[in-house]
């Protein structure tokens, strides 16, 4: 109980008492500023004072009287110094008195102070918990509450059990919770407790109520695959693991699932699918060798309970990563170049192999990261040799000098360690020492910050390189934000954003931090808000811009929430919207800039979130504007397409620790969408077919579409780069549509293969990354890229295009065959020129051109393949320009490149210039370094430019986000302070000129009553008085906002029908094949189903391939379809036009059967009336008379038959299924049958045959019928003859009356007492449709398709033309058969002899001798 809970706290009570004969003694902490509990007996404060010599002494210690505390120096001069002190006092009143020294005896007498500290015991049943919001899920934070404790004294410290919890403060004593995955999957109570202890002794008990929510009724998790099937996993770089994804049924919006192991876990997220049948998709980490166990948990009806629904193992082993050599660079110094030294660094070895992962270079702890062709001086990827010039100073404080060069995890390293030129003592350069520091709120929580530093030591010295500050990661400020004075003595401007931190109670540390590098080697480094500072004249902390918020009531304050258009449907539609919301005591918030962001599948994606709440809090917001008139704000977003419908979750920012989260509100706050479609997924590729200079890929992406991407390929041992770009263009006519086609991609190479000009080599797809209609990205990289070490966060596997090729990369390459000899001579340099060789780097001109000439007599040099010339400046944030060609012959080429370097960029001490990436065509690269280029041509000044750097030039470097609706623009740069107009061009013709300049800063303009513009526009600054002062002109491209929401864009599905239970089910089938199942690359066995193909693979055995086939000619007669089929592979991949297979579908007849399966009565199906619904889509319309009795009615047949040229998900009957690419649909209705007897029911015939045109003599044909194994629950038949087959499926299931019922397909041999024989050449069958007694109309709904099988016909129970033709036994059956059947085998031969014929007449043949059967 509260009221048994006691803890410490103390009320510092100091009297100070000062004899003032030698020291001086100043508190510069309050009295009462910090206490903290230790273990209940005691209190701890931190002092900081100020001592001072008073007769110019030194202070060289401070301490009380009995020696038992001692004060650390913090800072001191000759005759100051800043003592810190950690002080521990027990309970009650606590004296102590502090004397300093200066070198000789401690005497009180000579100086002294007294410090009277009270440490106070405090009850903590004096304080009180509210619960600010319940325990509630939200995709970013997970499981969450917010918490108030009541009374909490500052600084009053707790501790907790990290292992069930995660406590961050926020502020105003509120607390949020975020629990542990290992806490809540095995949590099954509405009341969630967390122990927040204070003391050894004493603790609080957290109480928090689960948030309900609402009955979750998981119907279905099923259709679980893992990549790679296997579950054999081979781990290459860390950068994609294995993956698993699921669909499921749920009544819920967005269920919840975790998936991991080890306590580690990742959330699976839906991508694909539609309401209430959604897949999900997640990464399997961590990934470790040997293997893992992971298990798949979800969130079941009696929450918060979870259960666990697959468990399974994944076998993981790793390949060697490639390393640089564990060697020495070979280091040498030039002094030579005016205002800037260089060291050049090289290794000449033969260990080097080079498998394009980018460098990590460490050069005087500065780190850059680098790729090719950077370094890379000649050799190959099997024999690098590599170099490069850096700028260093000529005299350092250093003796030591670091450089390094690794590759990824940087295992093995390069060192070049050197020394410098001249040592100079510490003293001579100082440390640079801040003199002023101000941070001014500008607004949209960004602050912008002015600072001054100069070296008191040696200003002469010492200069600035540039400012870094680390919050969540590494903000850097160049000399380009110098405003006043020099790099050794100025005032620097720059802006800091606030982003959302999450510092966790139990693992607080000091992430604000200010460095301040300097030449010289020389370096200051600032902890804000934590150490005191000598700034100027006084002494105080530093103080991190923060936003301070008036109230902390923000949850309950919250009101009036509405939007522009609520209820929204966004399938395939973007929605422009507007939110409107206030608070309770508004004054307390109207001031608040208050970012906006949608949390939605789409918009998460969107911004590369990856199951990191880090990831997710630090988007671009959007930020709400306070609307005077109607005294609340109001903020315009956009909601994404195809986005899970439901509620469109989002988040308000108001400042680092505080947010509101929308799962959190009531229903009345919350943004509704519906959508049938959801798609928040890029597309993927599903088949790759290498060719002889590329590749054929098949990329799908079902619901949004293909839009566009681009590859990386790279030559694997001479690292040639092509950048490919891929469209719609690319789409092989007639292999599909944007939902799934085959697009072809050619690497363009200069040379034929088997050329002498090119050597051979494989060509490696290092990127791809491919964009829907509504920009939904996946992306693959092979090895880890400049990306990963910035962000320092690995890919999210499960956006990877080629999740179909796990652990199988060489289909993602191909070998280039050539005739040539490697070339071991590489590329000369014949001339480098610089068009200049000082910048002002604070001007409007800052372009500098290059021009030079490389040579390749051996091999010629490799045509688009452009070098690259490198900037490179202290601080290593190298500036690249990529050359283009001007003069090509074959064996010299001149490139030229034109770069503006950035503002501020390599000033004061200028920069060193390199270029590297020239290829031959035979396999050797070069580059030259500084010091190349310099020994070049010494007397030129090529390899090196000076800076300087004016501060009477206005320049725009950026602006903030602007759309058509904001009136408000943030506008940086520098040298603002002289400019009083901004002029408006917009791409119209029309000009704008602002007078009004809101808050003018050197760095910094907010322009306000800016009109709404609906066209690009550019913006310039410039002084109405002095024309010679103007900016740069600054393009801005507006966001676009469009209210006009008028409703849907698609007619509604119709109403869910009810079911007849059970419907049938296929019966557990065993795995065929050998090896099993085609094969790992062709499909996997699951358990009780069979097997498991990959697409293209199909069947039971998955060795049969889809076929791509044109769409075929319209039959505008009758219900019947004929598919022509090219030979070989048929489709793209073959050139041939005569069509050695036909196959044919038509239906025949409908019968009526008695109870006990005989016919009552036939209806053979005679004229069609033909209705064409689109280029892909027929219907067809017959009657019959159906009769009992007096009860006569006309039977309506309707045969709708659609053809598919890509994959797409249909439904029918309640069951989604998939169509094939080049597959046929035919939808049956049959309406107002009067049956004999309530007994009975009907039967629908259908023939199908598939023949071949082929006059081998050496062919078989087979038949097959039986239930297929991809958990359709289907019948299959399978007509096959030599290597194609005709595939019809016949699902296990109908609508009849509206109910949703079984039905039973049986294959007709024997029809019409005919026996359907096959031949080696062709095969033929009945299939016969049972449909159940109706009283109104069924529906039926078999499809069709072509495969291409790996093996052709044969077996026990195949036809063939030679050693296994028919038997005696055969042909008797046949001769006993009727002349019906006499007049199938005719129709056969009429059809393989009429390939010169009129096909229209054939079909026709083909149908009056069906009805002849009849």
């Amino acid at each position: 109980m509260l009221r048994n809970l006691f803890f410490l706290f103390l009320i510092f009570s100091t009297i100070i008492k000062l004899n003032a004969q030698q020291f001086k003694f100043t508190d510069l902490t309050p009295s009462n500023n910090s206490f903290t509990g230790d273990d209940g007996n005691s209190c701890k404060t931190i002092k900081y004072f100020l001592a001072e010599g008073l007769q110019g002494q030194n202070v060289n210690f401070m301490g009380d009287i009995d020696f038992l505390i001692t004060g650390i120096i913090e800072w001191s001069n000759s005759s100051f110094a800043l003592f810190k002190f950690d002080i521990q006092s027990p309970l009650g009143n606590n004296f102590y008195q502090f004397v300093a020294n200066g070198g000789g005896v401690i005497d009180p007498s000579i100086g002294y102070f007294d410090l009277n500290l009270y440490c106070k015991e405090f009850n903590t049943s004096t304080l009180s918990v509210d619960i600010i919001q319940e325990v509630i899920w939200s995709t970013t934070f997970k499981y969450f509450s917010v918490i108030k404790i009541n009374n909490l004294p500052e600084n009053v410290k707790f501790t907790y059990d990290s292992q069930m919890a995660k406590i961050y403060e926020m502020g105003g004593n509120l607390f949020r919770i975020i629990y542990n995955d290992n806490f809540y999957l095995f949590q099954n109570l509405d009341i969630w407790s967390i122990d927040f202890k204070f003391s050894v002794s004493k603790s609080l008990i957290i109480n928090v109520p689960f948030k309900d929510r609402g009955n979750i009724v998981m119907n279905e998790i099923y259709d679980l695959k893992l990549y790679p099937p296997s579950g054999k996993f081979v781990l290459y770089s860390n950068i994609f693991g294995p993956l698993l994804s699921f669909r499921i049924k749920s009544n819920l919006q967005n269920p919840v699932f975790r998936l991991g192991t080890l306590g580690y876990y990742s959330t699976p997220r839906p991508i694909l699918g539609k309401p209430n049948n959604l897949t999900f998709i997640a990464t399997c980490l961590p990934i470790m060798a040997n293997g893992m166990n992971f298990s798949l948990y979800g969130q079941n009806e009696s929450q918060p309970s979870f259960d666990e629904y697959s468990n399974f193992f994944v076998n993981i082993t790793e390949t060697p990563r490639t390393q640089t050599p564990n060697s020495n660079l070979n280091s040498t110094k030039d002094n030579s170049t005016v205002g800037m030294a260089m060291v050049t660094s090289e290794y000449n070895g033969t260990e080097f192999k080079f498998k394009f992962n980018p460098f990590q270079l460490e050069y005087k702890q500065t780190f850059a990261i680098t790729d090719f062709p950077f370094g890379f001086i000649g050799g190959n990827n099997e024999m690098v040799k590599f170099g490069f010039s850096l700028p260093t100073d000529l005299m350092s404080i250093s003796p030591f000098n670091m450089l390094t060069l690794c590759m990824a995890r940087c295992i093995t390293r390069m060192r070049g360690d050197y020394e410098p030129f001249i040592l100079l003592p510490y003293t001579d350069v100082g440390k640079p020492e801040i003199q002023s520091f101000t941070s001014s709120y500008i607004g949209n929580l960004k602050f912008l910050n002015r600072i001054g530093i100069k070296s008191t030591n040696s200003p002469i010295l010492f200069s600035v390189i540039f400012l870094k500050i680390k919050d969540s990661k590494y903000f850097v400020f160049d000399n380009g934000m110098l405003v006043s004075g020099t790099p050794s003595d100025g005032i620097w401007e720059f802006v800091t954003e606030i982003k959302f931190d999450l510092s966790e109670i139990n693992n607080a540390i000091t992430k604000n931090i200010l460095e301040i590098e300097g030449n010289k080697d020389s370096r200051g480094t600032y902890k804000f808000s934590e150490l005191f500072y000598k700034i100027g004249n006084e002494f105080s902390k530093l103080t991190y811009p923060r936003i301070n918020l008036k109230n902390y009531n923000y949850l309950n304050d919250f009101v009036q929430v509405s939007f522009l258009y609520n209820d929204i449907d966004i399938t395939d539609q973007s929605v422009d919207n507007i939110m409107f919301f206030t608070f309770n005591n508004i004054e307390d918030y109207k001031e608040l800039s208050i970012g906006f962001y949608l949390t939605d599948q789409k918009s998460l994606n969107d911004i590369r979130f990856e199951n990191s709440i880090f990831t997710i809090l630090n988007p671009n917001y959007k930020f709400a504007v306070w609307d005077q008139t109607t005294n609340g704000f109001r903020v315009n977003f956009k909601v994404p397409a195809n986005t899970l419908p439901g509620n469109i979750s989002y988040a308000l920012v108001f400042d680092n620790k505080n947010i509101i989260d929308s799962n959190y509100l009531s229903n009345e706050y919350q943004l509704r969408a519906t959508s049938i479609k959801i798609d928040v997924y890029g597309p993927i590729v599903t088949k790759i077919i290498k060719q002889q200079k590329g590749w054929v890929f098949t990329i799908q992406d079902e619901v949004n579409g293909f839009k566009d991407g681009f590859l990386i390929v790279k030559g694997v041992l001479d690292s040639s780069f092509y950048n490919i770009s891929l469209n719609m263009s690319n789409l092989i006519e007639g292999s599909g549509d944007k939902y799934i086609g085959d697009y072809k991609i050619i690497i363009p190479l200069e040379f034929d293969i088997g050329s002498s000009n090119c050597i051979t080599q494989d060509y490696l797809i290092t990127l791809a990354s491919f964009f829907d209609t509504y920009g939904n990205n996946n992306t693959y990289v092979k090895y880890f890229t400049q990306e990963y070490y910035e962000e320092s966060q690995s890919f999210e596997s499960t956006v990877n295009p080629f999740i179909h090729f796990i652990n199988d990369s060489s289909p993602l390459s191909i070998n280039y065959i050539c005739s040539g000899e490697l070339d071991i001579s590489p590329p000369n340099l014949i001339f480098f020129k610089t068009s200049r060789s000082s910048i002002d780097v604070g001007s409007l001109d800052r372009s500098i051109t290059f021009t030079f000439q490389a040579q390749d007599l051996e091999s010629g040099i490799k045509l688009g393949q452009n070098p690259i010339v490198y900037l490179i400046p202290q601080r290593l944030a190298m500036e690249q320009c990529q050359a283009t060609p001007t003069i090509i012959n074959s064996t010299t080429i001149t490139f030229s490149c034109t770069i503006e370097v950035p503002v501020g960029f390599g000033y004061p001490d200028g920069f060193l210039i390199s270029v590297y990436g020239f290829i031959n065509n035979r396999g050797a690269y070069s580059g030259f370094s500084s010091k190349d280029i310099k020994d070049l041509n010494p007397l030129q000044q090529d390899w090196f430019a000076s800076t300087d750097f004016s501060f009477n030039i206005p320049i725009i470097t950026s602006v903030s986000e602007f759309s058509n609706k904001d009136s408000t623009l943030f506008i940086f740069g520098k040298s603002f302070r002289s400019v009083d107009t901004v002029v408006i061009s917009i791409s119209n013709g029309s000009v704008i000129n602002l007078k009004t300049l809101t808050k003018t800063y050197s760095s910094f303009i907010k322009l306000t009553e800016v009109p709404s513009i609906n066209f690009p526009f550019n913006v310039m600054l410039l002084n109405s008085n002095q024309i010679n002062i103007k900016s740069n002109e600054f393009l801005i491209n507006p966001i676009i906002y469009n209210f006009n929401y008028s409703g849907p864009t698609y007619t509604p599905e119709p109403t869910i029908l009810p079911t007849k239970s059970p419907l049938p089910t296929n019966p557990p089938q065993r795995c065929l094949g050998n090896p099993e199942c085609g094969g790992k690359n062709k499909g996997y066995c699951q358990s009780g189903f069979g097997c498991i193909c990959y697409s293209p693979w199909y069947g039971v055995d998955c060795t049969s391939k889809i076929i791509i086939i044109p769409t075929p000619q319209t039959n505008t007669s009758e219900p019947t379809i004929e598919i022509p089929i090219p030979g070989g592979s048929g489709g793209q991949e073959t050139n041939s036009t005569e069509f050695l297979f036909k196959s044919l579908v038509t239906l025949v007849s409908i019968r009526e059967l008695g109870f006990n399966g005989e016919v009552i009565k036939t209806y053979p199906f005679d004229k069609w009336v033909f209705d064409e619904i689109d280029l892909t889509t027929g219907r067809y319309n017959t009657s019959i008379v159906s009769q009992n009795g007096n009860d006569i009615k006309t039977t309506n047949i309707t045969t709708i038959i659609q053809w598919f040229n890509s994959s797409k998900n249909i439904t029918f009957a309640g069951q989604e299924l998939q169509m094939n690419p080049s597959s046929v649909k035919f939808t049956i209705e049959i309406e107002n049958y009067v049956f004999s007897s309530a007994l009975n029911n009907l039967e629908l015939v259908m023939f199908a045959s598939l023949l071949s045109t082929d006059e081998n003599d050496d062919i078989c044909s087979l038949k097959q019928f039986g239930n297929t194994t991809n958990g359709d629950n289907s019948n299959y038949i399978k007509l096959q003859v030599q290597d194609h087959s005709m595939y019809g499926r016949f699902i296990k299931r109908a609508i009849v009356d509206e109910i949703i019922v079984g039905i039973e397909n049986t294959l007709l041999d024997e029809f019409q007492n005919t026996i359907v024989e096959s031949t080696s050449h062709s095969t033929q069958t009945f299939i016969g449709i049972k449909i159940p007694h109706f009283k109104n109309k069924v529906t039926i709904d078999p499809d069709f398709f072509v495969l291409l099988d790996s093996e052709p016909a044969s077996g026990e129970n195949s036809v063939c033309s030679k050693s296994n033709g028919l038997s005696a036994s055969k042909i008797a059956g046949i001769v006993i058969g009727s002349v019906c059947f006499v007049a199938i085998i005719v129709i056969s031969i009429i059809y393989i002899f009429i390939k010169n014929k009129n096909s229209k007449k054939f079909r026709q043949q083909v149908q009056n001798k069906l009805k002849q059967l009849n």
